[in-house]
């Protein structure tokens, strides 16, 4: 239910507005700051035909990628670093069961920025690059240069729904992040409907105290979703570290998929929700990872 701010509200409210065939974007930074259990939210709905926007990622749009909820992803890469590729999106790449447009991170920021200001299209530097070659829609040669430097026009990008992770809010929406900020900010700038996940709540007296951590202001929040260990097995910065040992399992899971479908049956589609995935994961295990609980 929301409290009397109208901001927090739970996980099946919260994900209620995202509907088969829309566009989602995704915040955070490879194993920084996923949005988890939002993304898990997501898959025990069975949402299908999305359109996925991803800031470079790995587990969070890979799940979904793997559980066979996204059509297309327009990406600058999604990466499980020193785990290798990520497996559900080399699978399906590989296959051509989900469509990939290639971009890097100037035509990303550059249709963010464009989907911000409510234009049809940003322009970015040319770099000399074969993106206009493999994705023509995505990198257009412009119209109109500006001095003897090529530009490029790329497409707006405007989430339907993003969603996002940190570490603390208000129960005004306010946001706080205790790492970077990373592409979050210009994406809920965006996006039509922002969902945030955090690991806790603290009063407002907190968040003003500390009004440098507040990287997503309540202005662009519509709603916030309570859930510890919200980034799992990703980090949170400065409460949790990433689980190595999950994501290992993660990635062995992920061979084939009748292996990851069981992979999800047993963390995702088991009926319990958050809950019952941190039981499955262990209060020990969780445990292990945190680093203190306070903020820089």
């Amino acid at each position: 239910m929301k409290t009397s701010s109208g901001k927090i509200v739970d996980l099946a409210t919260a994900l209620s507005v995202v509907k088969d065939g829309m566009t989602v974007g995704i915040g955070g930074w490879i194993f920084h700051g996923q949005p988890m259990a939002l993304i898990r939210g997501l898959i025990a709905r069975g949402v299908r035909d999305l359109t996925l926007v991803p800031a470079p990622g790995s587990v969070a749009p890979d799940m979904l990628i793997g559980a066979g909820c996204v059509k297309e992803t327009a990406c600058v890469f999604i990466s499980f670093e020193h785990l290798g590729l990520a497996p559900n999106f080399r699978r399906a790449a590989q296959s051509g069961t989900v469509k990939v447009l290639e971009m890097d991170g100037p035509g990303i920021a550059g249709g963010l920025r464009a989907g911000a200001c409510d234009l049809p299209y940003g322009l970015i530097p040319d770099l000399g690059t074969d993106l206009p070659k493999v994705n023509p829609n995505g990198y257009r040669k412009a119209r109109v240069q500006e001095g003897s430097r090529p530009l490029l026009e790329v497409p707006a990008i405007k989430p339907d729904v993003l969603l996002l992770h940190g570490q603390q809010a208000d129960e005004e929406g306010n946001v706080q992040y205790f790492g970077a900020g990373y592409f979050d900010l210009l994406m809920a700038q965006a996006a039509k409907h922002v969902i945030c996940s955090v690991d806790r709540i603290v009063p407002t007296s907190t968040v003003r105290q500390s009004a440098r951590l507040t990287k997503i202001p309540s202005a662009f929040v519509d709603a916030i979703v309570v859930t510890p260990f919200g980034a799992h097995p990703g980090c949170s910065p400065g409460l949790y570290d990433q689980d190595e040992a999950h994501l290992k399992t993660y990635v062995a899971a992920s061979r084939d998929q009748k292996s990851f479908d069981s992979y999800l049956d047993t963390f995702v589609r088991n009926g319990g929700g958050e809950p019952a995935y941190r039981d499955k994961i262990g209060a020990q295990a969780l445990a292990a990872l945190t680093s203190g609980g306070a903020a820089p």
